[in-house]
């Protein structure tokens, strides 16, 4: 099954079960119930965006966009956490709310339903498990995470309802909510910050430039690297740009013998893909170079 129709199936399993889980949350006044939907649509959002960015991200580079439309991903993660912040937010407001002025919820409905949710989320997790070191895709299936674990607590909260009563009862519904939004709070800032820093062409969290340097003075004849410089063009691409001062003042041939070993390096180790480099000889007995 490809990319894009694992991230379809998982859009139609969205929007589906969003309409269902309004229409059981209204009907049993269930906060719990509406925070899970408000997920699930912000969960249809997420993959459609993905979806988008998929297809723009396999168009081929041009003129005026060198890099193609890689960074599309990215701007889907971006715009998939602040959206999930914002909405997450939201449903915790009302939770807080309700939890100020109880109502009573019917605990069969919020149950069942809920329950009903945690599976269909299950299966959107599996459609989107794979990949989901990308940071889209991690993005879409954070949401569906989520919304397992929302759906859990939530027919938790449905299942003590329908089988106790009193004003603490009728408390654990926002108080569910209020447990499911700090779980997504948290996960959505991850995935806010992490996009914000690949949009800024910071270095990659897992690498380290020192590093990065003394493995390409490795290579045979590099003495230094300066002007360093390694940043993301999405979560599968890096890009390099350095300068490499070589001994001496070798042949063409030789020279690029040397960038060719130093990009087979790079991108062994550290999975950077796309290396610039320009060579600088070391022939004067200063130290300096040209």
């Amino acid at each position: 099954m490809t990319r894009t129709t694992r991230l379809s199936l998982a859009l139609v399993l969205n929007v589906i079960l969003t309409a269902g889980l309004v229409v059981a949350g209204r009907s049993a006044h269930s906060t719990g119930l509406m925070a899970d939907a408000g997920h699930n649509l912000t969960d249809a959002a997420a993959v459609l965006l993905v979806l988008v960015a998929e297809f723009l991200g396999m168009r081929p580079a041009t003129a005026r966009r060198s890099y193609g439309l890689q960074r599309a991903s990215i701007l889907a993660a971006f715009v998939n956490g602040v959206v999930l912040l914002v909405v997450t937010g939201s449903i915790a407001w009302l939770a807080i709310a309700r939890l100020l002025s109880p109502h009573p919820v019917h605990g069969a409905t919020v149950l069942i339903a809920a329950t009903i949710s945690a599976g269909i989320n299950l299966a959107v997790v599996r459609l989107l498990v794979e990949g989901h070191e990308d940071l889209s895709m991690r993005s879409a299936w954070l949401h569906a995470v989520g919304d397992v674990l929302g759906s859990a607590v939530v027919a938790i909260s449905g299942l003590v309802a329908l089988l106790a009563s009193g004003p603490l009862v009728e408390r654990i519904d926002p108080i569910a909510s209020l447990l499911v939004a700090g779980l997504i709070i948290t996960e959505a800032f991850r995935i806010t910050r992490g996009s914000i820093h690949i949009l800024l062409e910071g270095v990659p969290a897992d690498l380290d430039l020192d590093e990065v340097r003394s493995t390409m003075c490795e290579v045979s004849g590099v003495i230094e690297v300066h002007d360093l410089h390694v940043w993301s063009l999405s979560s599968a691409s890096r890009a390099l740009s350095a300068h490499l001062v070589i001994e001496g003042d070798p042949m063409l041939s030789a020279a690029a013998k040397t960038l060719a070993t130093t990009r087979t390096l790079l991108l062994d180790r550290f999975n950077i893909d796309h290396a610039t480099m320009e060579l600088e000889a070391n022939s004067c007995e200063g130290g300096e170079h040209h």
